[in-house]
């Protein structure tokens, strides 16, 4: 008919078949097809303060915790090491670790009664104190003014590396918020006071 034969009409249909599906295809890709969803990598490491129970009753006379003047009850620990290199820490080691790092503090988490997790091993030190306020957010928001109190950074303990992080909450609302620190620069914020 257009000077065509059979073979070159099979051909060039099959050819535009094959075109149209591949076209339905990106169509669908595009604009049709389900979004996968991600699967949340952090999911084991975030914490909704907002659930935390209320501390127990404090012990008359007993030591407080005290951040930039403020006294303040120990209502979350999160360890973890630096690096690729280095051991997990076992749960049941971390108040000595705590006061091996700032003598005393290891006890908050007897009477205080604070979750302690031991999270993966962090290659990034400057990363961990942003990435613990993220996971780990103040449920009356950024800027406001807040019982929780959140600190994070890195200490060292017996000249080994370790990121730290605590949420603690206070009596009186204030605007201090989180406070990222170097591992020198905790002595400065964070005391123990009788």
């Amino acid at each position: 008919m257009f000077g065509l034969d059979q073979k070159d009409l099979l051909i060039y249909g099959g050819a535009g078949i094959g075109g149209l599906v591949v076209l339905l295809i990106v169509f669908k890709v595009l604009f049709g097809g389900k979004t996968k969803k991600h699967k949340d990598l952090q999911k084991g490491q975030r914490e909704d303060l907002d659930e935390y129970p209320d501390p127990p009753a404090v012990k008359e006379g007993a030591r407080r915790l005290v951040l930039d003047g403020v006294d303040a009850r120990l209502r979350l620990v999160v360890i973890c090491p630096t690096g690729t290199q280095r051991e997990a820490i076992d749960i049941d080691d971390v108040p000595e670790l705590l006061n091996d790092f700032l003598r005393g503090l290891g006890a908050f988490v007897k009477s205080d009664k604070p979750r302690v997790r031991v999270w993966p091993a962090q290659l990034s030190v400057k990363g961990f104190a942003p990435s613990f306020f993220r996971l780990v957010p103040s449920p009356d928001g950024e800027g406001k003014k807040s019982h929780w109190l959140r600190v994070a950074g890195a200490i060292k303990v017996g000249g080994k590396p370790f990121l730290l992080g605590l949420a603690l909450y206070a009596e009186e609302a204030t605007k201090i918020g989180q406070i990222d620190l170097g591992a020198t620069e905790w002595a400065e914020h964070l005391q123990i006071e009788k």
